[in-house]
């Protein structure tokens, strides 16, 4: 028999999910801490399932337009403009069912074999996993521990050849949980128009912030060259659902739409019209859970600075990235014996690339209780191989 394709075949697995995998296997024999994976804790807030149960009930099971239903195409542009002050309309507005498909919809629209892509490096391993299916070539950029995990303008500036095509910015960032500054913004987008790159910025986690606020790459684009992903999952707690949406310009939009007719044909119509009414109803539930999540990363914080492992304070998401170099194992040995050893399951560092290999990542989209268990748990390993 011929063999399968050769790019999908060499996608190497997420190590996010190969350690959800193990937990659920261990789970069957003791109890398991999960902080492995990102998804929210909380219940999806009770007026967004009231609606989703009225819109199932009145019939919104069927096919909708490829580019959304126009009330929630709607309710994302009113989104758009409220929290970023720049004019946005409907037609602005993709769905796409989860966010990861409008970051994969923007690959494919954007880049051809062989196109550079400029990626974090700690990053979401499913952007390099994207611009592979395509045959496109990851470029990463560092973001290191000694800079606070943020970029550095200078050494992007030099990664930029006459193949680059797209820069894809993540902020808050997953994995690390830091959120660039206005300062840092304008350099980076001031860095694309020097070099007339498109911009693709991952703004999902845009919320959850715990400092000074989000600052979109939006608010510093001077000439359309960016496209902002967010969507319902984290801050609203609708991971199932899977709605995200793109704001892009009209030309885009258009084209990236027809995308959706080969790959998912469309969104699930009931699905979109509850998170109209979760983006133009009440936000208090986008409050307490953010509120929660700051002081669930301060219980984190707080623990790392008893074991003297305090490195950094993430200014939003859901991540802590977590030194563990003094083991002297690698993230992924690290990750699996903490789970065989003490029951918590954690996401190794080098699945999101070299520069945080040393490290494990956890979320705190977990109780407070579960927190200080499995926090305190990484930091007594740490320190019982460091005096091994």
């Amino acid at each position: 028999m011929k063999p399968f394709a050769n790019i999908p075949s060499q996608i190497p697995r997420s190590g996010i999910r190969e350690i959800m995998d193990l937990a659920w296997a261990v789970e069957k024999e003791k109890p398991v801490i999960h902080l492995e994976v990102g998804q929210p804790d909380f219940a999806t807030p009770e007026h967004i399932v009231d609606a989703t149960c009225r819109y199932v009930r009145e019939g919104h099971t069927k096919y909708v337009p490829n580019a959304g239903v126009n009330p929630l195409r709607q309710a994302a542009a009113r989104y758009f403009q409220e929290r970023s002050g720049i004019e946005t309309t409907s037609e602005n507005i993709l769905v796409t069912p989860g966010a990861v498909m409008s970051i994969a919809s923007a690959f494919f629209s954007l880049l051809e074999p062989g196109d550079e892509v400029l990626l974090p490096d700690p990053g979401w391993p499913n952007y390099n996993m994207a611009a592979s299916l395509i045959h496109a070539k990851p470029v990463f950029y560092d973001l290191r521990a000694d800079n606070q995990f943020l970029p550095d303008l200078d050494q992007i500036d030099r990664l930029v050849t006459p193949r680059t095509k797209l820069l894809l910015l993540c902020t808050p960032s997953n994995p690390t949980g830091q959120v660039y500054d206005a300062e840092v913004m304008r350099g980076l987008m001031q860095l694309a128009n020097r070099h007339d790159l498109w911009v693709l910025s991952d703004e999902i986690y845009a919320d959850i912030t715990f400092g000074d606020g989000h600052v979109s790459a939006l608010q510093h684009d001077t000439d359309g060259r960016t496209l902002i992903v967010s969507g319902m999952s984290k801050s609203y707690a609708m991971t199932g659902y899977r709605v995200g949406f793109t704001r892009g310009p009209l030309d885009y939009i258009e084209l990236a739409s027809k995308l959706q007719e080969p790959f998912v044909s469309c969104g699930t119509g009931f699905s979109q019209l509850a998170s109209a009414e979760a983006l133009d109803g009440a936000q208090d539930c986008v409050v307490e859970m953010r509120d929660a999540y700051a002081q669930r990363m301060q219980i984190a914080l707080d623990i790392l600075r008893q074991y003297d492992l305090y490195r950094y304070s993430p200014g939003g998401a859901i991540y802590l990235l977590i030194d563990i170099a003094a083991s002297g194992l690698n993230s992924h040995d690290f990750a699996t014996r903490l789970l065989q050893e003490k029951g918590v399951a954690v996401a190794p560092g080098s699945t999101f690339g070299a520069m945080c290999a040393d490290h494990v990542r956890i979320s705190i989209a977990a109780s407070e209780d579960h927190i200080r268990q499995g926090v305190t748990g990484i930091c007594e390993m740490v320190r019982a191989l460091e005096a091994a």
